[in-house]
């Protein structure tokens, strides 16, 4: 079992940020929509724009399609500056328009709006949600417009349309590996939305990354969502559905810091291998699930599959997509080959 120093649970307001040091230091598919781009050659390069209506099908499980649709209508009126949005009832107001929801499904919008009036009326009536806004509205459209075309940077500088769900994760896996550093956020900081902020600034703690991660993945069409432990050490990860399958990716443990690599053993973990690792995940927190404060979720998220099984102190080495083969060194610097394509 591997030993890491778990630095503990921090609440602030609202908002659900637990923290660990880093190792070594239908309402919509969610399928995003694709470009084409023509050249004077040939044909045609897909490419990902932003999706303003993400959604976990494994997550609506436990959260009903009028939710998802009070989400899609608020996010449009977001995006256009409105002041109202349609939502079938009062219970899917208050979920969408939480600010855990918002920081994790709309980033930019986290804690510069909130689901209320700016009269003192009723927030929510006769089918209609009322949206007030902590910044001047057109500031909020070009922060909401500049965070979209940065998400779109991001998908497309480092997967393709047309990778498998594997490649997607793996690729997005190793970007937030590459790119963000383990930090704690300042309280003045937090106030800006800890998954924004953490976008913005490229560094947080585990639920930061599990949560950014798995934005990512949504917006890739991967279904994906960020989950945690309180039982022995208070830890947030992604738990993600790839090929039918669920597994545990935990990107805190694989930022690379000053390390040589980036470590695979946190990619696609099974159950076993997450409680081996001092998480257990009998009794899971999911921080979209209506009211998990008041209980834990008693949602079993299944990952029983071991087929991805390449740990023991591995690092990433490079990625052969023609053949699909996953090239990495194990712990005695030997080179090794992983056939994932042969993986049914």
């Amino acid at each position: 079992m591997k030993s890491k120093k778990i630095i503990g649970l921090i609440l602030t307001g609202a908002i659900f940020i637990s923290g660990c040091s880093a190792k070594d230091t239908q309402a919509t598919s969610g399928i995003p929509s694709v470009t084409s781009e023509t050249t004077a050659e040939t044909t045609v390069k897909q490419k990902f724009e932003y999706n303003p209506h993400p959604y976990s099908k494994k997550l609506s499980e436990r959260i009903s399609q009028d939710h998802w649709e009070a989400l899609n209508n608020l996010s449009d009126a977001l995006r256009k500056g409105e002041k109202t949005f349609k939502c079938a009832n009062e219970e899917a107001y208050k979920w969408c328009t939480d600010i855990t929801v918002l920081c994790c499904l709309i980033p930019p919008a986290g804690t510069k709006i909130e689901g209320k009036s700016d009269d003192g009326s009723p927030a929510f009536e006769n089918g209609t949600g009322k949206i007030h806004y902590n910044m001047p509205v057109e500031e909020y459209v070009k922060r909401q417009a500049d965070f979209e075309k940065m998400i779109e940077d991001i998908l497309n500088s480092n997967i393709e349309y047309d990778d498998t769900e594997y490649e997607k994760a793996l690729k997005l896996y190793l970007y937030v590996a590459n790119n963000f550093v383990y930090g704690e956020m300042t309280d003045k900081e937090a106030t800006d939305g800890y998954v924004y902020l953490s976008f913005m600034n490229k560094k947080g703690v585990c639920e930061n990354f599990g949560s950014v991660y798995a934005y990512l993945l949504l917006q890739s069409g991967v279904d994906a969502f960020c989950i945690g432990c309180f039982d022995k050490n208070c830890h947030a990860w992604t738990y993600a559905v790839i090929g039918g399958q669920g597994y545990h990716i935990d990107t805190t443990w694989a930022l690379k810091g000053d390390r040589e690599g980036i470590y695979l053993d946190y990619f696609m973990m099974s159950d076993n291998e997450r409680e081996k690792d001092d998480c257990p995940v009998g009794d899971l927190t999911g921080p979209l699930i209506p009211q998990y404060w008041a209980n834990h979720t008693s949602w079993k998220l299944p990952a029983t599959d071991n087929r991805y099984n390449i740990r023991d102190w591995c690092y990433f080495e490079s990625l052969d997509e023609e053949n699909k083969i996953l090239h990495y060194i194990d712990m005695y610097n030997e080179h090794r080959e992983f056939h994932y394509g042969e993986v049914k």
